[in-house]
């Protein structure tokens, strides 16, 4: 892949990604709790036709992105770069890996609201649906809060790598004026931060507040590289 089709996949990927996970995190309600399943049940499956779309745009943003990245390998050179694209690829595959259980998530949330009339009601058969998709969406939430969290750690490793790389590379991103090596660890540093502290002794909603800072870096860091490859092929 030459230096053009890089820089337009990596920086038009991320891009295209953030934008998928703006979609379905306000189809889940930006202040829903994340183990708060009834109310995420119930908004998967009012907005069920969205977050298909966004889940959509998530997984082959982030798969573009990948690519990109992944042709950069020898910008910076050297075995910290090397690591550091291996852990930001796989987390990326446990990223769009986890995506599947999003949209179980919204088929059972169609059948909880398709059972809870009854179940308030009073109907047997129905309580016993609706207690059965809680326990079933609780457990579909864990596993991707726990899937989202591994790999959110992984790729702080590996912009933390891939930063002190690029701190010994002449590389500059379209937007000169922001070290792209430092910019990385920061990045890097904030999702290690977010995931082995303030998830743990804080909240997990603060931790994920705290990690949608550092992807927006890494949208910042993406484009500025990208950019900066797909126009030194003019």
């Amino acid at each position: 892949m030459d230096s053009k089709a890089a820089g337009l996949t990596l920086s038009l990927g991320i891009v295209i990604a953030i934008i998928g996970y703006i979609l379905w995190q306000s189809t889940i309600g930006l202040d829903t709790k994340l183990d708060d399943i009834t109310t995420i049940l119930q908004n998967s499956a009012d907005g069920v036709n969205i977050l298909q779309i966004a889940t959509i745009m998530v997984g082959v943003g982030l798969v573009v992105h990948a690519v990109g990245l992944l042709n950069t390998r020898g910008i910076a050179g050297g075995n910290s770069e090397n690591l550091g694209i291996f852990c930001i690829i796989t987390a990326i595959f446990i990223w769009v890996t986890s995506l599947s259980l999003s949209l179980a998530m919204a088929e059972m949330g169609e059948k909880y609201l398709a059972a809870l009339p009854g179940a308030q009601a009073g109907d047997a058969t129905a309580i016993s649906i609706v207690g059965s998709i809680e326990v079933a969406g609780g457990f579909t939430q864990s596993v991707q809060v726990a899937a989202n969290s591994l790999a959110a750690l992984l790729a702080g490793i590996g912009w933390i790598s891939v930063g002190i790389a690029y701190r010994g590379s002449d590389f500059k991103g379209a937007l000169s004026f922001l070290p792209l090596g430092w910019l990385a660890i920061l990045q890097g540093l904030i999702l290690v931060v977010a995931m082995i502290v303030i998830n743990p002794l804080v909240s997990l909603e603060a931790g994920s507040q705290i990690s949608g800072i550092s992807f927006v870096l890494i949208v910042l860091w993406s484009v500025s590289a990208g950019l900066k490859l797909y126009s030194s092929s003019d």
